[in-house]
């Protein structure tokens, strides 16, 4: 069986950490996110993963070439225009030759579940297309499913208001699609989450709602990000530090994924946090609740909350950043 990792986006509202890395790169429990993908989708049975691309993501093509990858063998299809989610599974199954049952996921969420139960219940209840669900507790933020007692899904609200969502049920970005799906799809780029998606459940196709336990996390926003960190962190139960890490004795890590080559100092504090690869904490400096790319400098004695840093940048010796403050790649802080 085939699946189609959809990975053409540009990554905005996860800037500036990539305007310097592909989003299915940047690290999650220090691997890049897509490995985990990967591995959940090989764990299951899963044969090929067609990966649709957009332009310009050289650093995606050199991490995943195509080829074996394990037991998968990984396939790149590159779009020449932007396609939307819609347009980029006609254009991936057209040209990687996908033949019968495929699954599509979104390349930027972190899923860990029961694939085969989900496949189980789809061949089960017939369904045309399987969408699964997870429940949230703030559901306003992303697309709601309504289901009926059978699980089949009767409507969808994109974004509701807080308070008036009708469930809280939110389409994971994991698909279970049958081949004739893909000529429903209109033409151009469309996003089937507005086209194909509804116009399946207004005619009354059988489209099942997988409601599935586990964890799941989108990775779009720096907030998201920093709570699967955390998450992942506090199921492990203790920070991850790797060995060529230098923490002094007296320093502090709490909650926190720290990257290799990394170094945090005398008296230092860094708690959840995501720290990438070669990250300098220098003595006293206190960094809480912030994700810091790859090469930033934080100062002596400088305090770093809710803050987002992209690569390079430096906060200078007793320097604070408020949260909610972004810190462009290779910008001077203080």
């Amino acid at each position: 069986m085939d699946a189609i990792i959809l990975v053409g986006g540009q990554g905005a509202r996860l800037r500036p950490l990539t305007l310097t890395r592909h989003k299915s790169l940047i690290p999650v429990a220090n691997r890049p996110a897509l490995d985990h993908l990967l591995d959940w989708l090989g764990g299951h049975g899963i044969e090929r993963v067609v990966l649709a691309l957009g332009q310009h993501q050289d650093d995606l093509v050199d991490a995943y070439p195509e080829g074996d990858r394990g037991a998968l063998t990984i396939t790149h299809v590159v779009e020449r225009e932007r396609l939307e989610s819609g347009g980029a599974i006609r254009n991936a199954v057209r040209l990687a030759e996908v033949e019968g049952r495929f699954l599509v996921l979104n390349g930027d969420v972190y899923v860990d579940f029961d694939l085969g139960a989900a496949l189980a219940a789809h061949d089960e209840t017939g369904a045309r297309l399987t969408l699964a669900l997870c429940r949230v507790g703030n559901p306003s933020a992303f697309g709601v499913a309504v289901v009926d007692g059978d699980s089949r899904i009767t409507g969808f609200v994109e974004k509701p208001p807080p308070g008036t969502a009708p469930s809280d049920l939110v389409n994971a970005g994991v698909w279970v699609f049958e081949p004739d799906l893909v000529g429903d799809i209109p033409p151009g780029a469309v996003r089937v989450e507005e086209t194909l998606f509804p116009s399946l459940v207004g005619r009354g196709e059988n489209v099942l709602g997988y409601r599935f336990e586990g964890l799941w996390a989108d990775l779009g926003t720096p907030g998201r990000y920093l709570e699967l960190s955390r998450a992942l962190v506090e199921r492990d139960g203790a920070p991850l530090v790797p060995g060529d890490a230098e923490v002094a004795d007296d320093a502090t890590i709490e909650g926190t994924a720290l990257g290799a080559g990394s170094a945090v100092g005398k008296g230092a504090r860094v708690t959840g946090s995501v720290l990438w690869e070669d990250v300098r904490v220098e003595a006293n400096a206190q960094v809480r609740d912030s994700v810091v790319a790859d090469g930033v400098t934080i100062g002596e004695g400088a305090v770093v909350r809710g803050a987002v840093l992209g690569r390079g940048a430096s906060v200078a010796r007793g320097a604070r950043l408020r949260p909610g403050e972004i810190v462009e790649p290779g910008e001077r802080r203080g």
